[in-house]
């Protein structure tokens, strides 16, 4: 049976026989290989995932994480790996969610700064032109 995980970037990994959606069975034909398969498997890429059985899409699923990785190394160099994934937990979630507003808010106060700095900048400029024009009328 032809199983492949589609990753968020459209990477397409072929599965091997008793994978299951937590438990990735790989086989690379290299170390090197293996390991550009690992590389694939991203914070960002394991967020939205698809498997395939035979070209028809049989699960979706996102929010995961790589967990671990264990291979050994075939007497042909070929490389047999399990990946094991597991969804984020609720609290991974709402930390990834705070995290990202801490970062909203740091760019809010910078930008916040530029602007208190310009109305400076600015109430300088208007009262020296104030001044000049006072100084001038009299």
């Amino acid at each position: 049976m032809n199983t492949i995980l589609v990753l968020k970037d459209g990477t397409e990994i072929t599965l091997g026989d008793n994978s299951s959606r937590t438990h990735l069975l790989v086989v690379s034909a290299s170390r090197s290989a293996m390991v550009a398969v690992w590389e694939k498997l991203t914070k960002d890429n394991l967020q939205s995932l698809q498997l395939k059985v035979e070209g028809q899409i049989t699960g979706e699923y996102g929010d995961m994480l790589l967990v671990s990785e264990t291979s050994t190394v075939d007497a042909d160099g070929s490389v047999q790996t399990e990946f094991v994934i597991r969804e984020k937990t609720d609290i991974e979630k709402l930390q990834e969610l705070v995290a990202a507003q801490n970062v909203e808010i740091a760019a809010l106060k910078e930008g916040q700064g530029v602007q208190d700095g310009a109305i400076d900048d600015l109430g300088v400029v208007t009262s020296t032109l104030a001044e000049q024009i006072e100084g001038g009328i009299q």
